[in-house]
C-alpha cells in the first residue's frame, strides 16, 4: 500500500503489504518516502513513530505527547485494531 501527499512530494509505503503488486521507487523521483512494515502499523508505538515522522516530512511539528494526548491516541489505537 502506498499513500501520497503529492503538495509536499512525500509517500507513505508499507513494504510488505500482502495485498499490494510492489512499489516502484523510480516512479517518485524527487519524493520522500516514508518506507513502513505492517508489523510497525500494528504497533502502538511503531504507529507513533509513524506519525511523527511523517509530520517532520510533511513540515509539521509532531504533536506534543501530553497525557491526555497519549491516552487519546492510545484508545484510538485500540478501537482501530478491535482491542
Amino acid at each position: 500500500m502506498v499513500m501520497y501527499w503529492p503538495e509536499k512530494k512525500v509517500a507513505l509505503v508499507i513494504v510488505d503489504d500482502p495485498s499490494s503488486e510492489g512499489f516502484d521507487e523510480s516512479l517518485l523521483d524527487g519524493w520522500s518516502i516514508l518506507k513502513t512494515t505492517t508489523e510497525q502499523h500494528n504497533s502502538l508505538e511503531g504507529m507513533r513513530l509513524i506519525g511523527d515522522t511523517l509530520c517532520t516530512m510533511l513540515g509539521q511539528e509532531p504533536p506534543a505527547k501530553t497525557p491526555e494526548w497519549l491516552a487519546a491516541n492510545e484508545s484510538l489505537f485500540n478501537k482501530l485494531h478491535g482491542i
